[in-house]
C-alpha cells in the first residue's frame, strides 16, 4: 500500500478521534458555556469533521488503486485545508478567538466541494472502473 494512503489512514482516524471528542465536549462542556446557536454550530462542524475523515479514507483506499493521481492527492489536500478551515473557524469562534475567523467556514466548505469533485472524477479515471 502507498505512503500516502498510509499516511492518510493515520490522519483520517486522528481526525476521526477527534470530531468524537470535541462532539462529546460539545455535548457536555459547553451546555451554559456558550449559546444556542454556537452549539449547534460546534455539532455541524464536528459532523462536518467525522464525515471528511471518512472521505480522506476512501481516498487513501482510491491511492492504493492509482497512486500517481494528481486528482487523489489533490483531493486529499482540499479534504485536509477543509477541515483546517471549516470545523476549525467554527471550533475557534465557539471558544472565543475573533468572530472574523468564521468567515474562513466558506473557503472550507468550498474546499470540501472541490475535494469530492476531485474524487468523483478520479474514481472515474480509475483502472477497471
Amino acid at each position: 500500500m502507498p505512503r500516502l494512503s498510509r499516511s492518510l489512514f493515520l490522519i483520517a482516524g486522528l481526525l476521526a478521534m477527534l470530531a468524537a471528542m470535541l462532539s462529546a465536549y460539545g455535548f457536555h462542556g459547553l451546555p451554559g458555556k456558550v449559546p444556542e446557536a454556537k452549539l449547534a454550530a460546534w455539532g455541524w462542524a464536528t459532523q462536518f469533521q467525522l464525515f471528511h475523515a471518512i472521505g480522506l479514507i476512501i481516498i487513501g483506499f482510491m491511492l492504493a488503486s492509482a497512486p500517481a493521481s494528481r486528482l487523489l492527492r489533490m483531493a486529499a489536500g482540499l479534504m485536509l485545508a477543509g477541515m483546517v478551515l471549516f470545523p476549525g473557524s467554527i471550533y475557534a469562534t465557539t471558544l472565543g478567538a475573533p468572530e472574523a475567523l468564521v468567515g474562513l467556514a466558506p473557503l472550507g466548505g468550498s474546499s470540501f466541494m472541490a475535494a469530492w469533485l476531485c474524487t468523483g472524477i478520479a474514481g472515474w479515471r480509475l483502472p477497471g472502473a
